[in-house]
């Protein structure tokens, strides 16, 4: 085998399909090889070259069949970048293969988790677990598994929350194996002990992980039990493995986050509502960690993620940005004080979703709201108005709703129109979506 040598800056670089491509400059470095920035020479268009070191892969042909593969098929979304051409495969040579290149103005995950870099808004934030959310749930649709989700996998721009996922050479497809079992505190538990190989249930543990630290800032299972000195593999086995706690377990708090080494994780606990923190105590139970069962699937977080980013307000007292409960009181996080929705919108026929928005001052619906079948969580469908005494929500859509009160009449709310919102009030948005007013005591 020849040794690896490192491509130098105006090298040609042969395409598979033959194309070529010239080396322009170095974007980074990791442990399976180097990524350039390089130029089509037919186009002169850039892209990122991921050049395997030799030696990483163990299998090279078969590696490289299986890229082909992946790159026939496609990209699930506009999320993943996705291999677009290989290399010319030479027997005992470097390849690679050719991805575009980030845009300007995303940060990487570890930046967010170091708070080096943070969110410009709340809603960017949640904006950021939507994309995660729908990035694996059209992943997970078309087939693949990702076998090696973790932080290194995000880049985010902090601005809107739009997400791109790179690193996705381990990518397979369902019931296959790519040799690859996953990183260390991100793999699930029945990984780490042995028990199977990544697929997508998997997948949506590593997926609740990342979620977890992107919210909370601190890994789901790293607490009081966890402080060794050393992280050993036998430890290492048991916090990921055979001994798993969530820092937030309901019914065990041996494990619980450690006053001096995690002190901000119950501040930023309390910060979301009792919905949130309930999708991630199934996601951390040990029903969860001990058994595989339970887990929250990408749609499940994708309602319970719509209902957090409607629940985003700005607190009366002080005016920055908070995440309200629909039922109950909820303390603002920056001046303390008590913050109440007047009532809130329970979406009768995602009754088994739970779906509610709370109804308070420039709350917004979205287009997922209005439409049964959307999952459109950017365009803003409506918005709850305040005046004294009295609160209306205005239709920003193009939809018709027809409005029924207490007494049985029925109105049509046209785009533009506002409905003042009161007790037992019912309007449907569409055929199959359909939303009560319920006043809070």
């Amino acid at each position: 085998m020849a040794e690896f040598v490192p491509l130098s800056k105006n090298q040609c670089v042969e395409l598979a399909d033959g194309r070529k491509v010239t080396v322009t400059d170095k974007l980074g470095e990791g442990g399976q090889g180097i990524v350039y920035r390089v130029r089509l020479d037919d186009t002169g268009e850039e892209r990122a070259l991921k050049w395997f070191f030799i030696g990483y892969v163990k299998d090279p042909r078969k590696f490289y069949n299986h890229l082909a593969a992946n790159i026939r098929v496609g990209a699930p979304s506009d999320a993943f970048l996705w291999p677009e051409q290989l290399t010319k495969f030479v027997d005992g040579e470097p390849f690679g293969y050719i991805m575009k290149i980030y845009p300007t103005g995303y940060e990487s995950f570890a930046k967010f988790l170091l708070a080096r870099v943070n969110f410009k808004t709340a809603s960017a934030m949640v904006d950021a677990a939507l994309n995660m959310v729908a990035a694996f749930k059209s992943l997970h649709k078309k087939g693949y598994n990702y076998q090696d989700l973790n932080d290194g996998n995000f880049s985010i721009n902090p601005s809107n929350g739009k997400v791109l996922i790179c690193d996705n050479d381990n990518v397979v497809g369902h019931g296959e194996y790519s040799g690859i079992l996953g990183k260390a505190r991100y793999m699930a538990p029945e990984v780490v002990r042995g028990e199977k190989k990544p697929d997508a249930h998997t997948d949506r543990f590593s997926l609740a992980v990342v979620l977890f630290l992107l919210f909370i800032g601190y890994h789901p299972l790293e607490g009081q039990k966890t402080n060794y000195p050393a992280l050993t593999n036998k430890y290492e086995l048991k916090i990921y493995g055979t001994e798993p706690v969530f820092i937030f377990d309901e019914n065990d708090s041996s494990n619980a986050p450690h006053p001096a080494i995690h002190r901000y994780a119950p501040k930023m606990w309390e910060i979301f509502p009792s919905f949130v923190q309930k999708t991630f105590q199934q996601a951390f139970s040990q029903e969860s960690l001990l058994h595989g069962k339970n887990r929250p699937l990408e749609q499940d977080w994708f309602h319970v993620l719509m209902r957090l980013k409607s629940s985003i307000v700005r607190c009366p007292h002080c005016g920055e940005e908070m995440f309200l409960e629909s039922n109950k009181a909820t303390n603002c996080p920056s001046c303390k004080k008590s913050v109440k929705a007047a009532g809130y919108l329970k979406f009768a026929k995602r009754a088994n979703r739970n779906v509610t928005v709370p109804i308070f001052r420039d709350a917004v619906l979205y287009d997922y709201h209005m439409n049964s079948a959307s999952e459109d969580f950017e365009t803003a469908a409506a918005v709850v108005l305040e005046k004294p005494g009295k609160f209306g929500l205005k239709n920003n859509s193009n939809s018709k709703w027809i409005v029924t009160v207490p007494d049985g009449r029925t109105y049509s709310r046209q785009k533009g129109d506002t409905q003042v919102l009161f007790a037992d009030c019912k309007i449907e948005f569409d055929k199959n979506n359909s939303a009560q007013v319920i006043v809070n005591d």
